[in-house]
């Protein structure tokens, strides 16, 4: 019988991390899309762009 409450146990703990994880992650990725960009008073002769741009 004590063998179920150790298993029991273990299977908790693994709920609990799994469950920390994934909020943990959500929050993570979540503050990092959230950018915040000036711009204002921005003069550009041709395009602005932080990437690749791709014209035909």
């Amino acid at each position: 019988m004590e063998y179920l409450t150790h298993i029991a146990t273990f299977i908790a703990g693994l709920g609990t991390g799994w469950t920390l994880k994934v909020v943990i992650s959500n929050k993570t990725s979540n503050s990092s899309r959230k950018t915040v960009t000036r711009q204002v008073n921005n003069d550009v002769g041709g395009d602005m762009a932080g990437g690749d741009i791709h014209k035909k």
